[in-house]
């Protein structure tokens, strides 16, 4: 009995930290990212202005060689 009782305590607990870890993000900046451009992988040229207003994703891999 009393090890279904710890083990729902620290469920509790850990449910409790992730919810208090999770409140900061989704959090809005007012940063703005720097104006750049770049090649993308069919050697064409992308810029960040291209997606003005819409969410961007930067996805670096470095390359072989």
């Amino acid at each position: 009995m009393r090890q279904i009782v710890w083990r729902s305590l620290l469920i509790l607990v850990l449910l409790l930290v992730m919810s208090v870890s999770l409140l900061g993000c989704g959090d809005s900046s007012t940063e703005e990212a720097p104006a750049f451009s770049m090649i993308d992988a069919t050697g064409g040229s992308v810029a960040l202005a291209d997606y003005t207003g819409s969410p961007v994703l930067l996805f670096f891999h470095m390359a072989d060689g």
